[in-house]
């Protein structure tokens, strides 16, 4: 009895070492996607106000748990050649499209809910909620967006790229093995206000959804 007692104990620690053993790093794959709403009465030129679409994405990350509950995470995200086709183009009589790219650099707090205090079966398992800010940087290739007031159509380029403050959220679930853990999580990005010779055309957020592997030290 005393051995499978000092067993479990010394299972209960390994997944606590786990949990509580500061510094870590990982890598992330999964797919993301690129959605942008027009603004100030543009559209894009199919008249649609707004546009989604999604490709692999992938990133690596660095933290730091300060204990069971609470650590503090730095991310790196790149969302590759999201596709709108977005009608023809009034100048050219050809059928437009946009080409967008995101990368997205976070920093902010993460917490965690260890299942192992309801369950030493479940000591390696807990789900956690992450909240930063991060700042993104779009690249476009391509596309306009017009408008139609007294003096008839307006037909503005999209910029090549736009950067902006957002705020990130995000939420899991990982599992841990002694030092090694797997994580699977979603991340909403808010909105970047992407301009034209001081006119705001539209916004994009973005959604990531990522399997990732990390590992503590």
């Amino acid at each position: 009895m005393s051995k499978f007692k000092l067993g479990a104990l010394l299972s209960v620690l390994s997944v606590a070492a786990f949990a509580d053993s500061g510094t870590y790093v990982g890598v992330s794959a999964g797919y993301g996607t690129i959605n942008s709403s027009t603004t100030n009465g543009f559209s894009f030129v199919d008249g649609a106000g707004s546009k989604s679409g999604g490709t692999m994405a992938g990133g690596i990350f660095a933290g730091y748990d300060f204990n069971r509950y609470l650590g503090i995470q730095a991310d790196y995200d790149y969302i590759a050649n999201v596709n709108y086709t977005t009608g023809n183009n009034p100048s050219t009589g050809t059928q437009g499209s946009i080409n967008a790219s995101q990368q997205i650099l976070d920093l902010g707090i993460v917490g965690h809910l260890p299942f192992g205090l309801f369950a030493n079966a479940l000591s390696g398992l807990s789900i956690f909620g992450k909240l930063a800010v991060g700042y993104t940087t779009t690249s476009f290739n391509g596309g306009t967006v017009v408008s139609t007031g007294s003096a008839g159509q307006n037909s503005v380029s999209v910029p090549s790229n736009a950067s902006s403050m957002v705020p990130v959220l995000g939420l899991g679930a990982e599992y841990g093995w002694n030092t090694v853990g797997l994580r699977a999580e979603y991340d909403y990005i808010g909105n970047t206000t992407v301009t034209n010779n001081s006119q705001t055309l539209m916004n994009t957020n973005n959604g990531l959804v990522l399997l990732s592997v990390f590992y503590h030290f």
